[in-house]
């Protein structure tokens, strides 16, 4: 099977695969696979209600569409770019806070439509 590399999220990782093509030791390519499952599975979100819920420590998949995925990712790496911009060193405390609140601020407003970047606030 043949991969082609193109730019954006990714869902799915291929570095077992990689790492069984490159005969890495049965061990640490079973410790990985058993490593990527627990990641996989996302444990559920604390309740805030009063409400009994799924047994404490029950996994839940947490799926998202790949739209999401990579509007989110962009949305990120664009808060990241600017983050990084700011001329901190040239700031003082009170004018850094604005500038990052303001960042915080729009970052939010663009993940109350994406239910990928909602998982990061």
């Amino acid at each position: 099977m043949l991969y082609k590399v193109e730019p954006g999220a990714c869902d799915q990782s291929f570095g077992i695969h990689v790492a069984e093509f490159a005969n890495f030791p049965e061990a640490v390519v079973a410790l990985a696979k058993s490593k990527a499952e627990e990641l996989e599975d996302f444990s559920t979100a604390p309740s805030f209600s009063d409400e009994p819920s799924e047994e404490v420590g029950s996994k839940r998949k947490r799926v998202f569409s790949p739209d999401d995925v990579t509007r989110g990712a962009a949305r990120a790496r664009l808060l990241l770019e600017d983050f990084a911009a700011l001329p901190l060193d040239e700031m003082d405390g009170s004018k850094a806070m604005e500038m990052v609140a303001k960042l915080k601020s729009e970052f939010e407003k663009d993940a109350a439509s994406n239910p990928w970047l909602q998982q990061f606030l």
